[in-house]
């Protein structure tokens, strides 16, 4: 099965620099470990994928993002998640608003701010990893991150 679904890294910039933030999904046992990840998940039907950012957003973090303030990093990137399953990726970043994060505490526990070098380090998928590399080298070209 093959499943479209979005990240979306949200970055505010902070007196020590841009951060990121992270949500942090606890242990699923037999079906992932504990682990950080940026908003994540399924795109609905009749959705876009710029929709299920702006959806998933407002769920994960209580955060309202615009369509407009996307920026688009990949799209049709595949993930092979388990031999049943393939994730169909559309990957974003956006400016996040200065209102406070409040987590759906169905998915996750709780959420960190993290520095820009910071962030390749807490994640744990190789996907997540790949898509942060991208979503770097989108902030260095567009300037809001000094080039690493």
């Amino acid at each position: 099965m093959i499943r479209p679904s979005i990240e979306c890294w949200l970055i505010r910039e902070m007196p020590t620099g841009p951060h990121v933030v992270l949500l942090h999904a606890p242990e699923a046992p037999g079906r992932r470990p504990e682990l950080w990840q940026p908003v994540s998940g399924g795109i609905e039907a009749d959705e876009t994928p710029q929709d299920a950012c702006v959806r998933e957003t407002q769920e994960e973090t209580g955060l309202s993002i615009a369509p407009d303030d996307l920026t688009c990093v990949l799209q049709e990137v595949f993930f092979v998640v388990r031999p049943d399953l393939t994730l169909n990726k559309s990957v974003f970043w956006a400016p996040a608003p200065t209102d406070t994060i409040t987590v759906d505490p169905n998915e996750h526990d709780t959420f960190a701010w993290t520095p820009v070098d910071q962030v390749r380090a807490r994640l744990v998928w190789e996907s997540h990893q790949t898509t942060w590399a991208a979503v770097l080298t989108s902030l260095s070209e567009m300037g809001v991150v000094e080039a690493h």
